[in-house]
């Protein structure tokens, strides 16, 4: 399951050598300033496929966008063969007319009004995508 956790994050020093250097004939280790990096988690992704439904069309396209727009913001893909635009998502209202009233966000419940199935895959790091039974 992929997360975006803020405390997964991890600091690390950067600088010229991992060893400390030495000054003068003392022996005593020189003070420099050290300057870390933070590195943060890559921010989880998700991946449609889907086939165009503008008349004329038909083209198959994927397409993927960050799991957070999905569930709390807008998604829209355009596809590669009418440029025509679709809406995936809209958690903040802006396509009520599309939507009825706001009440379907995701292009998940748009198909469940109409009656069609819709099937949740994954993707596993070697490429693979799974689906499970229904």
């Amino acid at each position: 399951m992929l997360q975006n956790d803020p405390s997964a994050a991890a600091s690390y020093p950067v600088g010229e050598s991992s060893a400390p250097s030495t000054a003068g004939t003392s022996g005593a280790p020189a003070s420099q300033p050290q300057t870390h990096i933070t590195l943060e988690q890559p921010e989880p992704r998700l991946a449609l496929t889907f086939t165009c439904t503008v008349e004329a069309c038909g083209h198959r396209s994927t397409h993927q966008f960050t799991k957070r727009s999905y569930t709390r913001g807008i998604v829209i893909v355009q596809c590669p063969g009418c440029k025509n635009r679709h809406l995936i998502a809209d958690h903040l209202g802006w396509f009520k007319e599309s939507t009825e009233d706001g009440k379907l966000k995701t292009v998940e419940d748009l198909l469940r009004a109409k009656g069609e199935k819709v099937r949740r895959g994954r993707l596993d790091a070697g490429g693979v995508v799974e689906y499970a039974p229904e």
